[in-house]
């Protein structure tokens, strides 16, 4: 067989299995082969029964008493051993539900046992282990690998797939360039896989993973760095730099250092003559917005469109409303578009879109649909972009003649994942914030301090300030009865307040008019305390809010608290919030200390990862980028930086072998690319 052959063909896979198969996203007997096992049974480990064991070991022990089957109740059954080690200590075996095997074990024979051993009453044993004679171990001591199920399909079905397809004298090409394995004293890939599929050892294995980990980092990076060079000609080129002075003198307040250093960035790309693909990342308030409107200034100057698509309705139309109060002033047109809007309105808004009346357009996805045609789309602003896949992004940048792309983002992540997750991109970081900005005071209490809390909300709110409280959940989950939903909150908190205060409910489940009015009193003042899900982590702007209440805190990620928290303190008044959890175990309260005592979020993203370690934590499958099997982005960025140096020579080299492993990775990595799109 090939590697391009189809699923199909592989004895054992019939049409329903393929149709399984081709669900998880294997359709060729190398999408097989590049499923590897998830972990590995290791029974070369031993152990004894003097403590219980974390993970299973094997023990060598000998019957010293065979009990009898007991029926505990009519649907379970109980048999056990006494066993004894070679150093005097008994342990006890029990089975469950497995009556034969009383005739299978005779006292004073010896075995092994696999399993993981546990405590009662004092005493260790196993339950349920693997077991084989001593005198006849057979295979038992080879690595067993495991694999996640597919589509339905089970990781043991699996297993027997990839062997026999290992067993098949199958052409295995290998990307990586002969020179740069023996350089860095790498196995090809037919060894590869091998390695990781049919093991005699963890070293081995830790060796597949090695050339696995390279080859994922390389592809990563020829993938990003060829995606970051083709097509940077542009056609769209500003030659006015003076031109945001004016601005900037029309703005009610000074910009700070950060943005106008990172103005000056994007106006030197507008100005290059290249495609700019440009990330400004930027802490919550440190005045991202301000940079997409003068970026829409300078397009709308310049005689082009500009398209800002932003991850919410609720979020578009806060940006509409923003962008035009800063751009009016210039006789410059915002149009919105959303989802929910009525056929009239969407139908006139395309019109001035297509025909160039429209020169800022505000929108959600809604603005890479079939239907929208830009008259001169000149650049493409998308907000929030770890909510926005690399497809999603590329598609709206097709609607125009090859437009300027800036992306914006709020969200920490360490620095050493910047390359990995925006590695197609320039980044310009805005690191000061507005002059005035006080922190927000953070703690972090249990449910018991609640009505004290409301209390302190109470006094914000006579002062004439309004409040947040944010539930993970919209209505109460039976099984989750612990975590708090806004339905619930909402009416106990308009209890507590007996009508003094005006309390309102905000959750993605109620209709788009009702949510668009429920803002909107809001930011009015005609709500005191708005009771909401996290849909406001990036919906709204009120600087009049001065405390936040997030309950059940616990079941929130750490940059999303930030962001949370970033929602108050945006005017003059000190502003406070209050995480609020009954999860008061080790973990948790070193999670909500992070927030309490960090207000910068790249720290807090540092001290996430610290904390939870390596794994997809940050996410680099909703940025739209391949599936990893070995490569942790954050575990091995020392590894992904050195990569990325030899995928910069590869792609600069005349060598044909170089250039065929990049056209191999970069068609790989374009490939996972859609599958991610297409999941």
């Amino acid at each position: 067989m090939k590697l391009d052959d189809r699923i199909r063909d592989v004895p054992g896979v019939g049409p329903k299995r393929e149709r399984a198969l081709n669900d998880g996203g294997i359709f060729t007997v190398e999408d097989l082969l590049a499923h590897f096992p998830k972990q590995y049974i290791d029974r070369s480990r031993r152990g004894t029964f003097a403590a219980p064991s974390e993970t299973a070991v094997t023990i060598e022990a000998c019957v010293s008493r065979k009990g009898t089957v007991r029926r505990i109740r009519r649907n379970l059954s109980l048999f056990g051993l006494s066993v004894t080690t070679d150093d005097g200590v008994t342990g006890q075996i029990t089975f469950f539900n497995q009556p034969w095997l009383a005739e299978h074990f005779h006292e004073e024979a010896r075995y092994y046992f696999f399993g993981r051993i546990t405590e009662k009453k004092g005493k260790c044993g196993m339950a349920n282990p693997q077991f084989v004679p001593v005198d006849k171990p057979g295979n038992f001591f080879e690595l067993t690998p495991v694999y996640a199920p597919v589509g339905g399909v089970s990781g043991e079905t699996l297993r027997k797939l990839i062997a026999k397809m290992l067993a098949e004298d199958i052409a295995v090409s290998d990307p990586l360039p002969e020179t740069l394995r023996k350089d860095r004293c790498l196995p090809d890939r037919a060894a590869c896989l091998k390695l990781l599929h049919r093991p005699q050892t963890m070293t081995e294995v830790a060796t597949g993973r090695t050339r696995l980990k390279f080859e994922e980092a390389l592809k990563l990076n020829l993938g990003l760095l060829r995606s970051r060079g083709e097509t940077r000609r542009s056609s769209v080129v500003l030659a006015h730099p003076a031109s945001l002075s004016r601005f900037e003198r029309g703005l009610p307040f000074l910009l700070t250092e950060g943005q106008r250093r990172v103005l000056a960035e994007i106006a030197a790309d507008l100005q290059s003559g290249r495609i700019m693909n440009r990330l400004v990342q930027g802490d919550v308030g440190s005045g991202k917005t301000v940079v997409a409107v003068a970026c829409a200034y300078l397009m709308a100057l310049g005689g082009y469109q500009c398209a800002y698509m932003a991850p919410t309705e609720i979020l578009a139309e806060q940006h509409a409303r923003n962008f035009e109060a800063y751009l009016a002033p210039y006789g410059i047109s915002v149009t919105l578009v959303t989802g929910s809007m009525k056929a009239s309105e969407r139908e006139n808004a395309l019109t001035h879109i297509a025909n160039g009346d429209a020169q800022v357009i505000i929108g959600t996805h809604a603005l890479f649909q079939k239907d929208m045609a830009y008259y001169n789309l000149g650049m493409v602003i998308t907000d929030e972009q770890h909510r926005f896949g690399v497809r999603q992004r590329g598609l709206l940048a097709l609607k125009g003649e090859r437009p300027h792309t800036l992306v914006m983002s709020a969200t920490p992540i360490p620095r050493t994942l910047a390359l990995v997750l925006y590695g197609d991109l320039d980044i310009s970081v805005i690191d000061t914030m507005p002059a005035g900005r006080k922190k927000v005071k953070t703690y972090f209490y249990t449910e018991k301090a609640l009505r004290k809390i409301l209390g302190m909300m109470a006094v914000e709110m006579a002062a004439g300030h309004q409040g947040f409280i944010v539930c993970p959940f919209v209505e109460n989950a039976e099984e989750m009865a612990e975590v708090r939903d806004t339905q619930t909150v909402c009416r106990e908190v308009d209890r507590y307040y007996k009508g003094l205060y005006r309390v309102a409910c905000l959750h993605g489940k109620m209709k788009p008019d009702e949510k668009a009015a429920v803002v909107a009193d809001f930011s009015a003042g005609k709500i005191d305390c708005l009771v909401a899900t996290n849909i406001i982590e990036v919906g709204i702007d009120v600087p009049n809010v001065t405390m936040m209440v997030v309950m059940s805190a616990d079941r929130f990620g750490l940059s999303q608290l930030h962001q949370l928290r970033g929602r108050v303190g945006r005017g003059d008044a000190q502003a406070y919030c209050f995480l609020v959890s009954n999860a008061v175990n080790e973990k948790t309260i070193a999670r909500m200390k992070v927030i309490v005592n960090h207000h910068n979020g790249q720290e807090i993203a540092e001290a996430d990862f610290k904390l939870r370690g390596p794994g997809d934590a940050f996410g680099t499958r909703q940025h739209g980028l391949p599936a990893l099997s070995a490569l942790d982005p954050a575990a091995d960025a020392a590894l992904l930086a050195e990569t990325r140096a030899i995928a910069e020579q590869l792609l600069a080299s005349p060598k044909a072998e170089d250039m065929a492993c990049c056209d191999a990775l970069t068609r790989a990595f374009d490939h996972g690319v859609e599958q991610i799109s297409m999941n």
